[in-house]
């Protein structure tokens, strides 16, 4: 079971690949908003805590448009906090606000991977294909750990990325 801020950090990669093209945001934020859903049934006591966003007809279509929405908002709203929290965080950011396709494009892939992800990981995910099945026929059992030492490897590569970054930032201001 990949822990919650892992998936959005397994994809930071691709910001630092394209900047230009990658809104972190959008990303960060449909990656790992999607389990308030289990932390949710948690908290309610139920075992079943994958439900429908944890499902590809969530996660291709209503997801992605309210993750959209809400960043897109953020990001005029509050620009100059978000530039602000970015340079503390060090992404050095080419900007801040992203065009709605942008934002969708990213809130799609952030979601998305978060159920791929997940399906693989998580035995009891009932409306991961639905309405083609329910149930998950795609949990591997205990060969996860394959998919739990991939992110890992992601989430590395990002931290590396980010870490060459503060080098060059270093280096430049000497």
């Amino acid at each position: 079971m990949t822990v919650t801020p892992l998936h959005g950090l397994a994809l930071v990669f691709l910001y630092f690949k394209d900047k230009r093209r990658i809104d972190p945001l959008a990303l960060l934020v449909s990656a790992t908003l999607i389990d308030l859903e289990p932390l949710y049934y948690f908290i309610m006591g139920d075992p079943l805590d994958h439900r429908i966003w944890h499902g590809f007809a969530a996660s291709l279509t209503v997801y992605p448009i309210l993750i959209t929405i809400g960043v897109y908002m953020v990001e005029r709203l509050f620009d100059e906090k978000l530039l602000f929290v970015y340079n503390g965080l060090r992404l050095k950011p080419n900007q801040v606000k992203y065009s709605p396709s942008r934002i969708y494009l990213c809130s799609l892939i952030g979601g998305v991977s978060h159920v791929l992800l997940d399906m693989l990981t998580h035995k009891n995910m009932p409306y991961v294909i639905y309405p083609i099945a329910n149930g998950n026929p795609s949990y591997i059992g205990t060969a996860s750990i394959t998919v739990e030492i991939a992110v890992i490897l992601f989430v590395v590569h990002s931290c590396l990325r980010w870490n060459k970054q503060f080098s060059e930032a270093s280096g430049s201001s000497k």
